[in-house]
């Protein structure tokens, strides 16, 4: 049961990756979005500058989860996004990733938990043949 290497994303690339997914699975697996709409989204606890953003895009596209065509809107710029098939499973991922995690610690909790139990266990058992 391995961890599952294929997500490597940064804090800042689910963040965007999230905005994204969000507006384009409203949209049928496309969307239109501005930078300004996407600051708008992300948790303020993210500190992402606009060339950060760019490169956070840039490298969402290169990891084949969605084409990203810049354009102009009114003197604005707007990200024509069309989402592919890791990007429309980004989320399902991301869900079975965390229950995998989740599984992962109440697994190696149960396990502390046993082990100490069986160590108290002996403990007690060999005390009480040694003391007769």
């Amino acid at each position: 049961m391995n961890l599952e290497r294929q997500h490597v994303l940064t804090k800042k690339e689910k963040a965007v990756m999230r905005v994204i997914y969000q507006a384009a699975d409203l949209a049928g697996g496309s969307c239109l979005i501005t930078p300004i709409a996407i600051f708008e989204q992300i948790p303020l606890d993210l500190d992402i500058a606009e060339d950060e953003l760019d490169v956070a895009i840039k490298n969402l596209e290169i990891d084949d989860y969605f084409d990203v065509t810049p354009s102009d809107r009114k003197g604005e710029l707007v990200y024509c996004i069309n989402m592919h098939k890791k990007g429309l499973q980004f989320a399902r991922v991301e869900r079975a990733f965390k229950s995998n995690v989740t599984f992962r610690i109440l697994l190696a909790v149960a396990t502390g938990l046993t082990s100490a139990a069986v160590g108290w266990g002996l403990k007690t058992l060999l005390t009480a043949l040694l003391n007769k």
